[in-house]
């Protein structure tokens, strides 16, 4: 039987294994590093509570979360879950309105601007909003077609957030 001098020189180098071993573990755990540790996840979570004060004395607070989720490099679809109450003179007005709502959208960056245009909207379980509220007080732009845009930053190299002109608004906290 011969044997293949070869493969012989190559076992005999047990350096060189314990060199690619290596390398391939360095290689792994920064890709590992850099997927936990990216502000562009595949999903964010952005909790938000605002007061709408409107002329006199007639209050709006919307309080939940938006959820947001990248399908794709240019698709993606936020929710919103969470609810809405009114307040007159101090007094709440009604019972809390619950929203659940999901939003469909393409969108392109160019520089730091997100632009939006919505492909979808969807009512969720338990959702009692109407579409004027949502409209006003969670996703501006709710129709097919209709576009939108807004600014993206990068806080401390760490937390994306959105917002408009130069305020970041809503940040991403997970």
């Amino acid at each position: 039987m011969t044997v293949n001098r070869s493969i012989l020189k190559f076992i005999n180098l047990p350096m060189l294994l314990l060199f690619i071993g290596g390398f391939a573990a360095a290689i792994g755990g920064f890709v590992i590093h850099t997927m936990y540790t990216s502000p562009l996840k595949s999903q964010c979570v952005m909790p938000v509570s605002f007061y709408d004060i409107k002329q006199g004395k007639d209050v709006a607070l919307l309080r939940g979360s938006y959820r947001s989720y990248r399908d794709s490099i240019s698709r993606g679809h936020v929710t919103f879950v969470g609810s809405l109450s009114r307040f007159s003179d101090g007094q709440r007005v009604g019972q809390p309105v619950t929203v659940n709502r999901e939003l469909r959208f393409e969108g392109s960056i160019t520089h730091n601007l997100l632009q939006m245009t919505i492909t979808g909207h969807n009512r969720r379980i338990g959702d009692q909003s109407s579409d004027d509220d949502v409209s006003t007080y969670v996703f501006p732009a709710l129709h097919n077609g209709e576009s939108g845009t807004t600014s993206l930053y990068l806080l401390d190299g760490k937390v994306m957030a959105t917002g408009v002109e130069t305020v970041a608004r809503i940040a991403c906290m997970n």
